[in-house]
């Protein structure tokens, strides 16, 4: 589950801004009944892991938490880990990644200082998340002991499908993001303007598969990555209850539809004004 809702306003169509610590505790409830054991955050997410940890602490409940890591210098890495272990309210974290690959490339001993934390016995497995297939690229030439790669997945941006065999076969664990786009795979075709026009015909395109199917649009998209064989996990962001409900649903029906994967797969876009949501600056007031 993606926790970047709990601290600050996230998404094209949320309407209703950060989601309420109370309501937030009935979310992570449920999903824990339902087996979601991961939770995805970051210390730039703003209280998201401060209301994560209130409600571990008070539930007593246990989560495969992956954070991380903001801008900073390798000397600093320690003391962000620190921080963010005292919100989660947690001694150990499943994940911590790279937040900024820019601050890698600028400053390569940060990579250093994360495998010393990981050594130490604060982090399980270390990555980085990453919104560029160049950035992988450099990645995978300097060879890296990477544990885990959280990339943009959807059946609009597939831009990293190609390097997801040789991922896999160096034992990373992929994670998929921005599965639906933070909310523009629901856009209706007629709501979209500006540069989100070149996306149009892609839209009523889904929308067609989902009546034709007789699914909801979550259930394509969610199936179209849980259904690569290379992905280990989907993250998705949840708004409210009745969201995560139909989130589960969708999850449970996405066995069903691996025969339209290829369909999906003709969906793809590669405009990276459209694809890549902080590259919608304007557009995405446009596109509300």
């Amino acid at each position: 589950m993606g926790t970047a809702q709990f601290g600050f306003d996230y998404g094209i169509n949320n309407k209703r801004g950060k989601i309420p610590a109370t309501e937030v505790s009935d979310i992570l409830s449920t999903a824990g009944k339902h087996s979601i054991d991961t939770l995805d955050t970051a210390y730039g997410y703003g209280e998201s892991e401060e209301v994560i940890g209130k409600f571990i602490n008070s539930s007593h409940s246990h989560w495969k938490i992956i954070s991380k890591l903001p801008i900073c210098d390798d000397g600093e890495v320690a003391g962000k880990l620190f921080h963010s272990l005292n919100r989660l309210n947690a001694s150990l974290l499943y994940g911590y990644l790279i937040h900024s690959f820019e601050s890698y490339r600028n400053n390569k001993k940060i990579w250093l200082a994360l495998e010393k934390q990981k050594i130490e016995g604060r982090v399980e497995k270390i990555g980085f998340s990453l919104y560029h297939p160049l950035e992988l690229e450099s990645l995978l030439e300097d060879d890296l002991k990477i544990d885990i790669i959280q990339i943009p997945f959807s059946v609009f941006d597939q831009r990293f499908a190609s390097y997801l065999p040789e991922l896999k076969k160096r034992g990373i664990e992929i994670y998929a993001r921005s599965i639906f786009l933070q909310g523009l795979v629901f856009k209706k075709p007629d709501e979209l303007s500006g540069a989100f026009k070149g996306i149009k015909s892609k839209i009523e395109q889904l929308n067609i598969l989902s009546a034709k199917c007789n699914v909801s649009i979550a259930s394509l998209c969610i199936s179209f990555a849980l259904n690569n064989e290379f992905i280990g996990k989907a993250i998705v962001g949840i708004d409210n209850i009745k969201h995560l409900n139909e989130t589960i649903e969708a999850s449970e029906s996405s066995l069903s539809l691996r025969n339209i994967t290829v369909q999906l797969t003709q969906l793809k876009v590669d405009d990276e004004k459209i694809i890549l949501p902080f590259n919608w600056g304007s557009q995405r007031v446009a596109a509300l």
